[in-house]
């Protein structure tokens, strides 16, 4: 992890013989110091001793000839003939020209690879495909890929999935067509066969680019797991194989898989005053919450592992939600089971100094989702989105754009949920389904949701009475 230091804290009196990547800085006072450079802004340098220890120091503190240095200091490139090699192997322009993928935009790499925005925030940015049954990567049949940045825009992983639990029993659509009954593969053991061929395909690609892979075990908690390895100049590329589950290829910088995929904590303090900034106070009275990204679940009934992925990543906890639907024992049909996918992500949180509150929804109040809506936790809601439900949502969002007097909204909305609840239509029966609450207005009596169905989805409006009807009394905030 990158942290700021004094200068005295990393310069060295004694050094040992300097390797390839590492060099002899000197300090504006004297000290020496032995360090690699690792990334050169504007205004300071972040470099790493031998010990592994990385550290941000101002330019202004290195002797004048450093400084010079710094300045014109680039990164180192790479292989050119190799990366040419190996985007053949993998059958799109992952590389381009020498650049390593950690100091590209994550955004020209999905804009080159044609993998749509799926989210953006002050603090991260993803960007997601579903590719189509003809589309390949590594010469197997990709369902899923995304590459994850972080603040400063530069990739922090990728995450392609293959054959999978969930898309491989997909249900009809995505978004509200999820709910339409759709055809579901029958093919006995043909999940378990696809992932095997997809394994043995992408490791006989990735070896005879970059030699045999080895073995590690990596990732945090309950998503740690057995990977295959190959390293590339800074790239490590980790292969996954989750018994009756998915198989998945996730790329990261060679030091994350060093350590495993252990993840620094962010402070209660930074993380506080980061959710007081997330709460938008608007004029007309709504309380909207900020910064939340989004996930896209697609055809698959991942609706809850894609929720909590939300939630985690929102706190400053790294998620995947292919890895959260393995921990909680995905059924056939992509479906999860909620109280195991709980209890896992449970353990995840309290890791990283953080906790999931269980929430009795039976009582659907304002003053309840206002309370957490206030310091900036958006509520991880149990209901049943209904066909009517979502026909409200969707237009009562659309009206309210042209809005201007709001009592007279107030009334009216008012007014049509009586008639809705009233109707029958909103009776959860069926459709059982996990959003967020991201939002509330009292004056208006209505809640903000948000749906994990892509960018489209990302706000919508009902009136507090309509969602009752439809609630089915529980849900969860990670809190600090």
């Amino acid at each position: 992890m990158k942290t700021a230091v004094s200068l005295m804290s990393v310069f060295l009196t004694a050094l040992t013989t300097a390797s390839a990547d590492f060099r002899v800085f000197r300090s504006a006072e004297g000290q020496v110091m032995e360090a690699e450079v690792l990334e050169v802004t504007e205004k300071s340098t972040t470099m790493r001793l031998q010990n592994g220890q990385e550290f941000t120091l101002p330019l202004e503190r290195f002797s004048p000839a450093d400084q010079e240095f710094l300045r014109e200091w680039s990164p180192p490139g790479l292989d050119g003939e190799q990366i040419e090699k190996l985007n053949e192997v993998i059958g799109h322009p992952l590389f381009s020209g020498s650049k390593a993928l950690w100091g590209e935009s994550a955004a020209e790499i999905a804009l080159r690879l044609k993998w749509p925005p799926e989210s953006e925030t002050k603090y991260s940015s993803s960007f997601r495909r579903y590719p189509g049954p003809k589309e390949r990567f590594l010469s197997s049949r990709l369902y899923s890929a995304v590459v994850y940045a972080g603040e400063d825009g530069h990739p922090d992983r990728f995450s392609l999935v293959y054959a999978n639990k969930g898309d491989f029993y997909a249900a009809a659509g995505s978004g509200e067509d999820h709910f339409a009954a759709g055809q579901v593969s029958d093919e006995a053991g043909s999940l378990e066969e696809a992932m095997a061929s997809a394994e043995e395909r992408i490791a006989k690609q990735l070896s005879s680019i970059l030699a045999e892979g080895e073995s590690q075990r990596f990732g945090e908690g309950s998503t740690r797991r057995t990977v295959r390895r190959w390293d590339f100049q800074g790239h490590a590329f980790l292969l996954s194989h989750v018994e009756q589950e998915y198989v998945g290829l996730t790329i990261v910088p060679t030091e994350q898989a060093d350590s495993s995929g252990r993840s620094g904590l962010t402070s209660d303090q930074v993380l506080r005053a980061r959710l007081e900034r997330n709460v938008l106070r608007q004029e007309n009275g709504d309380v909207v919450l900020a910064n939340i990204p989004m996930v896209d679940q697609g055809p698959k009934g991942y609706c809850v592992p894609a929720t909590f992925e939300r939630a985690m990543r929102y706190m400053a906890i790294p998620a995947d939600m292919y890895l959260l639907a393995q921990a909680g024992q995905s059924d056939a049909g992509g479906g999860t089971v909620t109280s195991i996918l709980v209890d896992a992500v449970k353990s995840e949180v309290s890791s990283k100094a953080r906790r999931v509150r269980d929430l009795d929804l039976e009582r659907f109040k304002l003053s309840l989702i206002a309370r957490y809506i206030d310091k900036g936790v958006p509520i991880l809601w149990h209901m049943a989105s209904l066909d009517r439900y979502n026909q409200i949502a969707n237009e009562r969002t659309v009206a309210r754009e042209s809005i201007s007097d709001w009592s007279a909204w107030a009334e009216m909305v008012s007014a049509e949920m009586e008639a809705n609840v009233e109707s029958g239509d909103l009776h959860p029966e069926t459709n059982y389904h996990i959003c967020m609450i991201v939002g509330y207005n009292a004056a208006t009596e209505e809640i903000a949701v948000s749906d994990s169905w892509g960018p489209r989805y990302e706000l919508r409006w009902v009136h507090l009475g309509e969602a009752a009807a439809v609630s089915m009394g529980g849900g969860y905030v990670i809190d600090l």
